[in-house]
This record gives structure tokens, sequence and C-alpha cells, in this order.
């Protein structure tokens, strides 16, 4: 018999803390208080909650990021007035191809690469910053909190259900133990970032028709660095594809200076099943050996570090954005440009627009899956579908190498609709052809990397920067079955990959070991909530499940 768990009614649930969300319960907020203030008889009453499973305000954010602002000025035009945490705006910026030892500058920069005049941002601290605007408009804020699966009750969705604390390794109840809450609302938006454990549940509960192709994913991997001045002049924003990656594989890094000794350092890598031998850690600790950037941080210090996975198949790749009792936003409904390097915009614009869907729904007491339609219809009246839809081929061309897709992306710039891309969209996961595809190696090849402890970094000591802290005693919220990790873990994915689970994770949550007996250990305490692994897994057999709330990563400059 289940025991019956404590419920909270709420009229708008918003599962997730980032910008998307974040700038939706703002809106939503400031759209109820301006018609009240206009409509003394016909007013619009809301309780609004939003949930995040980090132990503050930003902790789970990342991004080595450029902002485009035009969704905030939207959203707050006094954002400045408002002392919004921006860094040093873009003044000088370059794309350059790395061989191992060499850097080729591009001769110029095609519109949609410029950056220049948009600042730098922490995502972090934005993220902190929107938090407590979001407060100061009386959003409810429930940090700590980890939504475990949506409440779905006859064909609709009404709110979603917390996670259990107080569980030990067992599963067995301790002193302190507390059942997890039902958040009911009327209507629920889901904005976890890529890859959220609520939207695969979504994507189960319901027919939700997909996209032309598959959604494609990178794990970015990133660093803080403070270097000595004179390296770089603050404003300084430098892009790099090329080496360490052999050309069939997408990535590349990034060098931005928010002051002149505060550094943002990153790469990106490409993800996937059929290439799980890809590290994108060790990408990054290769890119920093590159003469160019090893010039750039040699004598600096290790500030801060994190991973994310990145979601980039654009328009091609969107599954549908709402459905009964539910709205998608940000990263978790695909709205990132790969083309740009930009999401920050599109995941605030895509929650103001599910702003006004809901602030409609509510000012005419009609939350049918007819009404919340109405959020597909402006996200494809919007500038952001305009700008998703201009880039819609990009990423996908790359799939097909990186020859390939910068001829097919200069096709693009200068023919506008022209696609070479169209006949090689990547076939949805399941089909039979995806399975039998070629194994791809990715990467950099599985030889011994012995870093140094001043320029490049074990796993371990990166991830001592990234502030994560888990509850020990708890359930491992990384399961794979029993069955699944003797005969596919220990044995076939052993034989066919050496281990990728090794490889592909940026911070040593899987480890073999081969005394007394073979076994795969899972460090789930190390986990930096990246979600990598449920990606880059070539059997799908890791299923990742939120630990209780307040565990993971906690940044603050990234």
């Amino acid at each position: 018999m289940h025991q019956k768990r404590e419920s909270l009614a709420f009229d708008v649930v918003f599962a997730g803390g980032g910008p998307a969300n974040l700038a939706a319960a703002i809106h939503l907020k400031n759209l109820i208080g301006d018609h009240n203030n206009r409509n003394g008889s016909n007013r619009v009453e809301a309780e609004i909650a939003l949930i995040d499973k980090g132990r503050h305000a930003g902790a789970h954010l990342l991004s080595g990021a450029v902002l485009d602002t035009r969704a905030l000025e939207e959203l707050m035009p006094d954002y400045r007035e408002r002392n919004c945490p921006l860094e040093t705006s873009v003044a000088a910026e370059g794309v350059f191809f790395l061989t191992e030892k060499k850097k080729f500058a591009f001769p110029f920069l095609p519109e949609p690469f410029r950056n220049k005049g948009y600042p730098f941002v922490s995502l972090s601290r934005f993220g902190a910053w929107l938090a407590g605007e979001a407060e100061k408009a009386g959003v409810q804020l429930f940090d700590n909190t980890a939504a475990t699966a949506p409440l779905v009750e006859e064909g609709t969705v009404c709110g979603v259900l917390t996670g259990d604390l107080g569980l030990d390794r067992q599963g067995n109840q301790k002193p302190d133990y507390l059942a997890g809450i039902e958040l009911r609302a009327k209507i629920t938006v889901f904005g976890e970032g890529a890859a959220g454990n609520l939207t695969d549940e979504l994507q189960r509960a319901f027919p939700v028709q997909t996209g032309s192709s598959a959604q494609l994913y990178e794990t970015g991997v990133k660093e803080v660095w403070r270097i000595p001045a004179g390296r770089m002049e603050a404003g300084d924003a430098r892009h790099t594809f090329g080496y360490p990656l052999p050309s069939e594989t997408y990535g590349g890094g990034w060098l931005y200076a928010f002051t002149n000794t505060d550094l943002s350092v990153g790469f990106v890598t490409a993800i996937d099943r059929t290439a799980p031998m890809s590290d994108p850690h060790l990408n990054l600790q290769l890119f920093k050996q590159h003469p160019f950037v090893a010039s750039i941080l040699e004598g600096g210090t290790l500030v801060e570090y994190g991973a994310k996975a990145i979601t980039s198949g654009g328009l091609n790749a969107m599954a549908r954005i709402f459905g009964p009792g539910f709205l998608v936003t940000g990263e978790s409904a695909g709205m990132l440009n790969m083309q740009r390097l930009k999401g920050i915009h599109l995941a605030m614009k895509s929650g103001m627009l599910a702003a006004e869907t809901i602030f409609e729904a509510l000012l005419r007491n009609d939350v049918s899956a007819a009404m919340l339609q109405g959020y597909e219809t402006r996200f494809r009246n919007s500038w952001a579908y305009e700008e998703l839809l201009a880039s819609r081929n990009f990423r996908q061309a790359f799939d097909n190498g990186l020859y390939y897709g910068l001829l097919q992306s200069g096709m693009e710039l200068k023919f506008p609709g022209v696609s070479l891309a169209s006949g090689f969209l990547r076939k949805k996961e399941g089909s039979g052809e995806l399975r039998q595809e070629k194994k791809r190696f990715s990467g950099a090849p599985p030889k011994p990397f012995h870093p140094d402890g001043k320029l490049t970094f074990g796993k371990e000591e990166c991830l001592y920067r990234s502030g994560t802290m888990h509850e020990e005693n708890q359930p491992c919220h990384l399961q794979i079955n029993p069955s699944d990790m003797a005969e596919i873990c220990l044995e076939r994915c052993r034989e066919e990959y050496d281990n990728p689970c090794s490889r592909f994770c940026p911070a040593k949550v899987y480890e073999f070991t081969e005394t007394p007996e073979p076994a795969l250990k899972i460090n789930a305490s190390n986990c930096l909530h990246c979600k990598t692994c449920t990606l880059a897994d070539p059997y799908g057999i890791i299923s990742w499940t939120p630990p209780e709330g307040g565990g993971g990563p906690g940044y603050k400059l990234s």
C-alpha cells in the first residue's frame, strides 16, 4: 500500500531554474500585475512556484557565454539599472583553425559568427540574479528540490513529484526521512536543460511528434582561469575548431576574456551513441596544450571547472513544445542556435512566449491543450523561430564531417535556403539503419595522458574545482540493470569499446576495477549532472534520476 503523499496546489509550477523558466515566471508575474492594475473588477490571481534541484540559485547553470541581450531587453528594459551581472562586452574577436602546433585565422567573420558589442556573462551569476528578480516579483522559489517525475492523471499533466529525502544506499528510511511532495498545478512548465529526466518521461507518456531529424548533443567542458595581465585584453573572444578533434567529429574551443586577468576557456565535443570513445574532458586538456592556448594560460591558476550536455539539433530536431497540461521551454525544447553558439536569448524568449500563453489561459480560465497550443503559434510567429529557421541545417551538415560542414554553412550564408544537408539528415534514434551505422571513433586516441598539474589536470582535480557535493548515504542515482551490468558492461562493451564510460564521463563517475574480479564501480557522488553518460552510452542502459535535492555542482563563476 502506497503512503499518501503531502500535496501542495499552485496555478503554475515551473520545473527547472534556468533562464527560460526564470524569464517565464518573471514575465508572467509582470503580465498579471499590469492586467490587474488596469482591470480592478476582472483580476487574475495566480500562485506561481519554481523549483530547482541545485542547492542555491544558479548552482547548476554552466555556459561559456556571450549573451545576445534581445530577449533580456524585452523582458526587462532597465536590466542595467537593476544591476544585471554582465561582464565586459566583446571588443575584439577571431576564429582560428588549429593543427597540432599551428593556428590559421579566418580572414573574415560571417555575420552569424560576430559577437562584437554583446556582453560576456557568467550563467550561474546571471541565473542567481534572475532568481532574485523572480522573488521580488512574487514567485515562490524552492531550491534544493529535485522533481523526479511528472504527475499524469487521465492523460493530462497536473504537476510534478519531488524526490524523497532521507533514504540510505539500500533505499531504507533514515531517521530524517521525508516523503516527496506532490506539487500540483493547472499548468506545468518544464525547462530543465539538455536531456532532462522529466522531459524524457513526457516523451514516454505522450505521443510527441518529433522533427525531421534526431536530436544532436555535445558536451561542453569549461574552466575559469585567473591569468597574468597582458595575455588577453578584456573583451577579447577567440573561437577555434580543428585540433584536437579528427575531421569527422564536430566541436571546438573558446577563450573569453571577462577582464584582463579572468578568463573562460572551454571545449565542446560532439557526443553520440555511435561514437562513445570520445573524452570531452581530455579534449579540453589537449586543447590547452596547444601553443596558442598554452601561451595565454601559462602561469595562471585554475579557479572553477564544470561540464554540461548541449542540445544542438536545432529546429529540425525539435519535439512538440506543448501538450495537455504542460509546456516545454529552453534547451529542453531545443531552443539553441549552434551556428551562433548561443541559446540563452532563445531560452528566455521561449519562456516569455510560454508566459503569454499561460496568462491568456488563466485569464480565460481555460487550460486545455487547445489553449496551450497558442505557445506553438506564438513561437512560430516570433523572431526566435525565424532565427532557428535560418540556421536549421547548420549542425546536421557537420555531422557529415568538418569540411562538408564548412562547405554547407558557406553555401547557406551565400544562398539562404539552399541546403546540402537535406539529404543527409541523421535518422532518428531507434531506426535499424542508425544502430547499424559504422562505429566511429571520436576524439583523442585512448593513449595514456599525464596531466602536469599546472596547465592540465586530471578529472579528480577538476572535480574538486566544481564544488560538487552529494549526500553520500543515499540511493545511487545512476542505475544499470544488474543483468546489463554483467552481460554488457563487463563483457560486450569492454570488448567492443574498451570501457567507454570511463572516458566520456568528465567527472570519473564510472571506474573499472580488476581485483578481486572485474567490476564497474559507480562513484555517484562525483556526478556533475551533465547527462553525458545517458547520451553517449552506446547501449542506452544507463538511467539517470535526480539525487536528493541540493546535490551536484555548486557553480558560482561559470
